[in-house]
């Protein structure tokens, strides 16, 4: 699991329309001390989840052949949830639907938005890049 895949019956399903941070990646809070964003998007996803029955409405396949989909526990779409705590970004590029998700985050501060990070997609493109050299 990570901040924007889970599994459904040992698969891969990517949540589709956000971004959460990836393995490695930190960001500041408020205060400017680091912490492992990575680690705490997996955990707010995984609590939203629980133990409870997810579902997952796979929409299509990424260049990767992985499987892309809208998943809801109890009626919630997790990809919303995500964005609107703030643990996850909305991918614009790929979809406009957590685009008002992401405004309410930013606006109040909330998870990601209360200190310093990257967009996920800018730190692996920064970090392609470093290898590179």
């Amino acid at each position: 699991m990570e901040g924007d895949t889970l599994s459904i019956k040992g698969a891969p399903v990517r949540l589709m329309g956000i971004d959460a941070p990836d393995v490695g990646q930190k960001c500041r809070n408020r205060y400017g001390h680091g912490l492992d964003c990575f680690r705490i998007a997996t955990a707010v996803l995984a609590s939203l989840i629980k133990d409870r029955e997810v579902t997952c409405t796979i929409a299509e396949r990424d260049r990767n052949g992985q499987q892309l989909g809208e998943c809801r526990v109890l009626g919630v779409d997790l990809g919303a949830a995500m964005v609107a705590r703030g643990w996850a970004f909305a991918y614009r590029s790929l979809s406009p639907a957590y685009a008002s998700s992401e405004a309410f985050a930013q606006s109040r501060r909330l998870g990601l938005w209360a200190g310093q990070v990257e967009k996920p997609w800018q730190w692996r493109s920064r970090q392609q890049r470093e290898q590179a050299r």
